[in-house]
């Protein structure tokens, strides 16, 4: 039985391992993209929004999707399209030949698909996997969020710091596709939880554990609407404002960086060390936070973390690597932070898949913005001193915002 639980957590680690990587491997690449393709900064930055707002637009009609086919089938259908994702995305590119430049407009309509794809596949993941730790885990949501969170967060890491030397080996087309291998290892690992659900799913107790309750009388329509609920947009707002800083430095960090001075095979080092420490933040906090109901003391260090991180890479830029570790930990940390309180706001599983494609479909809707708005930003003032305090700025209303979240209640909407 021991087992057993040993490889639902297996699988869930393995999937959110790609849920970051085909993402994170642009960012680093950014540049030669642009270069290769003739993008300016306000296509680059729609490259770089363009997931986020596919996982925002997609992620609120996950959940009846999911009432149809079933939650397991939904997460392995996901894998697929995301590996397919990455084919769309590069094949195109790499049928214009070796250079893989000027790819012409099959290249772009493929590149930018691709990205859709990509973005909605992660976006069913997203949203389903938090309501699969609430019903499989409900004693140990906090510790296997923050597993889950860390393990994603690794993912992102891997994606960057190996994209450079990948695309230095093979071209940065064929760099974006192999990202796609790990998603086809990620649904045949999930497919082995049929078997794993009707055998050896059972909670501490020896009972089994409530499932995420799709079918007649326990649908939409029997309970109060989500978004009656106060406490279900404060986690909605923090949701999204983590987010839009979140991929902003995705997208950017690596162009700050060089705009400062350092190396190109540096920078995208250095995102991959900022996606990294918050691997061992992740961890440590959702420990802690598996101890304690009341979240703001967390949210509060976080914040003004994030903050002071932001506003030295625009201030004092020379000391990058100390702003990479300080923004880094509280970057992941606060991500890990944001899918907990969907799980620990929500009464119940069924609340929680609601509560999860309520926060990231509205968060990552308005994330989008972010990496588009910086690139835009960007090209009118050219200076990224100004967008980085910019969204310092927003981190000082995440961490409001995530005051009232942070409170131990939960969504006034369960049954």
């Amino acid at each position: 039985m021991r087992g057993g639980r040993l490889l639902l957590v297996a699988t869930v680690l393995i999937v959110a391992a790609n849920l970051r990587p085909a993402i994170t491997v642009v960012g680093p690449l950014v540049e030669t993209i642009g270069e290769d393709a003739g993008l300016d900064p306000i296509m680059l930055g729609l490259l770089g929004g363009l997931p986020v707002l596919t996982l925002g637009l997609v992620s609120p009609g996950v959940h009846a999707v999911s009432a149809r086919i079933g939650v397991e089938r939904c997460i392995l259908v996901a894998m697929v399209l995301l590996a397919l994702g990455t084919g769309v995305r590069s094949l195109p590119v790499l049928a214009a030949g070796p250079s893989q430049a000027h790819a012409g407009i099959g290249g772009l309509v493929g590149l930018y698909l691709g990205t859709v794809i990509i973005g909605a596949a992660i976006a069913v993941a997203n949203v389903l996997v938090p309501a699969v730790v609430k019903r499989d885990f409900p004693d140990r949501v906090s510790l296997m969020t923050g597993l889950y969170a860390a393990t994603m967060v690794a993912g992102a890491a891997v994606g960057s710091a190996a994209a450079v030397p990948l695309a230095a080996a093979v071209g940065w087309a064929p760099a974006l596709m192999l990202t796609g291998l790990w998603a086809v290892l990620g649904a045949a690992v999930w497919a082995l939880r049929g078997d794993l659900r009707r055998d050896v799913r059972r909670s501490p107790t020896g009972s089994e554990p409530s499932p995420i309750r799709v079918g007649p009388g326990s649908t939409p329509s029997r309970r109060p609407t989500m978004w009656t609920s106060a406490v279900a947009w404060q986690v909605t707002a923090f949701f999204g404002l983590q987010s839009s800083i979140f991929y902003f430095m995705l997208t950017w960090f690596v162009s700050v960086l060089v705009d400062d001075g350092v190396d190109a095979d540096v920078a995208g080092w250095a995102l991959a060390a900022y996606q990294a420490v918050g691997v061992a933040g992740s961890l440590v906090v959702g420990s802690i936070m598996q101890r304690t109901r009341d979240q703001r003391g967390v949210i509060l260090a976080l914040g003004c973390s994030m903050t002071a991180a932001l506003t030295g890479f625009a201030l004092v830029p020379e000391l990058y690597p100390v702003w990479t570790l300080i923004g880094g930990v509280a970057s992941g940390t606060t991500l890990m932070v944001a899918l907990s309180l969907v799980g620990l706001r929500s009464g119940d599983s069924f609340d929680a898949a609601r509560l999860s494609g309520m926060a990231q479909g509205i968060g990552y809707t308005s994330a989008a913005l972010g990496p588009f708005l910086a690139g835009a930003l960007y090209g009118a003032v050219e200076s990224w001193s100004i967008v980085l305090l910019t969204f310092a700025a927003v981190a000082v209303v995440q961490t409001v915002v995530g005051l009232r979240a942070g409170r131990d209640v939960t969504t006034d909407v369960g049954p």
